[in-house]
């Protein structure tokens, strides 16, 4: 099951899996709790679409 879901009916292309503003690794270690497991590679790789799913939806990307 992938539980998510992202629509817009207008406004720029948003691309999920390069955030405009990606995290800056030493502000999140300023923090009061430092970051122990989100990352950036977590945050990209939160928004990839297993195999079966490209293969569902028609995907082309990689």
């Amino acid at each position: 099951m992938i539980g998510f879901m992202l629509c817009s009916t207008e406004g720029a292309f948003v691309d999920f899996k390069h955030p405009v503003n990606p995290m800056d690794e030493n502000e999140c270690q300023k923090s009061v709790r430092p970051l122990k497991f989100y990352n950036f590679e977590i945050h990209t790789a939160a928004f990839c679409l297993p195999s079966f799913g490209k293969r569902k939806i028609g995907s082309k990307e990689n």
